[in-house]
């Protein structure tokens, strides 16, 4: 079950069926509509639930079930309390994919594979082949996807600074760059994109799950805050080079898989909050305003390989 706005995540999966939708905006909205979706989910008389969330509402739907295995996985909120409160950036590490995949040994399900992945719709292709063709992008072009924004603005790096980024990525023949964003990143994105030279800077702003899917697919490389669409890139195989500030790799939230690059300034303050939420009090916001645009080029760079040489030029 995933709330109805992701469902697109996961309805091609070919190992899920049925995909159960919670829709906490209308059909199962307030107190009526939880107790609606709790009565549907009773009907089906699961022999196991597995909840991955493990907030107040996940702990609720588990515990009105009367289903008589249920397992959770551990949030391990002590160790990210010490980590956002007390720094203590010592604690061992600990993906949430693994944490995820430690819950389902209790029932004895045992996998070497962590990498997530996501499956694409003929919607999403058909896009895909539209936006290459209209935008002129030859089939051996290098794309690189930017992803400027952030749910919390305290995780979202310089707009400025991924216009610099732009620049020396639309100097180098080939390269291609995409700016993606939902419609509260439309400004931010019309501010970074004006000036660059050329026609080789595009936007693709506020589309549905299945296009920005194929979207990124297509992308060589993916630059991006910590954010959805991170996860994204990051599930569909695509070398992700992710900016984290406020938020930090150890908490467990990094892109997952090898060929992604995160990039911290590893500042002392750092992480402040769980998930960026809390405003920044500094003078600076040191963990952002020290990663710089070449810090990002160079990873860009590696990413791409020897091939693809990055001019830094003003």
């Amino acid at each position: 079950m995933t709330k109805v706005q992701y469902q697109d995540l996961l309805k091609n999966d070919p190992n899920i069926f049925p995909l159960l939708k919670f829709d906490p905006f209308e059909k199962h909205k307030g107190i009526s509509g939880f107790l609606k979706l709790v009565d549907e989910l009773k009907a089906l008389n699961f022999d196991l639930v597995v909840d991955l969330h493990a907030n107040l509402r996940s702990f609720l739907i588990r515990h009105l079930l009367k289903t008589k295995t249920k397992i959770k996985y551990d949030k391990r909120r002590l160790a990210r309390f010490l980590l956002v409160h007390f720094k203590f950036l010592r604690i061992k590490s600990i993906h949430t994919v693994d944490l995820y995949l430690e819950a389902l040994k209790k029932i004895r399900i045992n996998s070497s594979e962590k990498d997530p992945r996501i499956f694409l719709d003929q919607e999403g292709e058909n896009f895909l082949r539209d936006f290459m063709m209209d935008k002129k992008i030859e089939k051996d072009d290098i794309i690189v996807g930017i992803h400027p924004g952030a749910r919390w603005e305290t995780k979202r790096w310089n707009e400025e600074k991924f216009g610099k980024v732009c620049q020396i990525l639309n100097q180098t023949p080939k390269i291609n760059v995409i700016l993606f964003g939902d419609q509260k990143d439309q400004e931010v994105i019309e501010r970074i994109s004006p000036n660059l030279e050329d026609q080789r800077v595009f936007q693709a702003i506020n589309l549905p799950l299945s296009k920005l899917m194929s979207l990124i697919a297509r992308c060589d490389c993916f630059v991006t805050n910590d954010s959805g669409p991170m996860h994204i890139a990051s599930a569909l195989g695509v070398p992700v080079v992710a900016i984290f500030g406020p938020t930090h790799p150890k908490l467990g939230f990094s892109p997952q898989g090898s060929a992604n690059i995160v990039l911290t300034a590893n500042v002392k303050c750092s992480p402040c909050s769980l998930h960026g939420e809390k405003r920044c009090h500094k003078k600076s916001r040191y963990c952002m305003d020290l990663i710089q645009p070449e810090m990002v080029t160079d990873a860009v760079e590696k990413l791409l390989g020897k091939k693809f040489s990055l001019k830094k030029g003003t």
